[in-house]
């Protein structure tokens, strides 16, 4: 079988085991579901950015705010899909550039489950789905059907191919995810200061660092 060398944006090289042409047919499947209901993946924010065998980049704006913002934009590598899950890394929406966590602002928080297992929300703490580890800080996102969730040691017990053909993993159901804890939850902005300079005996030259998202819901 051929092995191809795949080269992404920010120079990580990907060896492609899987017959690049089974990974091909299936990222073309994707993304074929995706385009008979990109109508309606656009009313709930979720923007195709570009799709090129084997990245599929997605924008998702914080829809119920007005006016329309940018809640965090993403890449999709599909290489040796499906024996392996896509792999996921946030972006910068104009460079391609892989952000770390701290540049990000934008939380998946969801309510854990009663670890007793009888299905009742805890309310606290929240979890965020967005994890990350020092130093490089790359964030990742704590999901079955993600490839950095089933190769993170704590999942070793939570394998890939026993979830396979289940529905995870695939785009919908990724975008889905994201947008259920992500996204659909958010209902306003909080400036965030940085600095306050008094330029004459009427007035201030505030700065702002940045935004925070505000939440109405945290899903289960």
């Amino acid at each position: 079988m051929e092995e191809l060398l795949l080269t992404n944006p920010i120079s990580t090289t990907i060896l492609q085991q899987v017959d690049p042409m089974v990974s091909r047919s299936k990222f073309d499947r994707e993304l074929s579901y995706f385009m008979q209901v990109k109508d309606y993946n656009m009313q709930r924010g979720v923007v195709l950015i570009d799709a090129e065998f084997p990245f599929i980049k997605l924008a998702f704006y914080a829809y119920r705010i007005k006016p329309l913002i940018l809640a965090f934009a993403i890449r999709l590598d599909f290489t040796n899909y499906d024996l392996e899950p896509p792999s996921l890394r946030f972006i910068d929406f104009l460079t391609d550039y892989d952000l770390t966590h701290p540049e990000l602002y934008i939380n998946l928080t969801r309510f854990q489950m009663d670890p007793l297992g009888e299905g009742n929300p805890v309310c606290k703490p929240l979890q965020d789905l967005i994890q990350s580890h020092k130093p490089k800080n790359i964030p990742f996102v704590c999901l079955p059907g993600i490839k950095e969730y089933h190769s993170h040691p704590s999942h070793s017990n939570d394998s890939w191919l026993s979830r396979k053909g289940k529905g995870e993993g695939t785009l919908g159901f990724i975008i889905d995810q994201l947008h259920k804890y992500g996204t659909e939850p958010l209902n306003g902005i909080l400036p965030v200061m940085a600095n306050i300079q008094q330029i004459n005996p009427a007035g201030m030259l505030i700065q702002f660092a940045g935004i925070t998202f505000t939440r109405d819901k945290n899903p289960l």
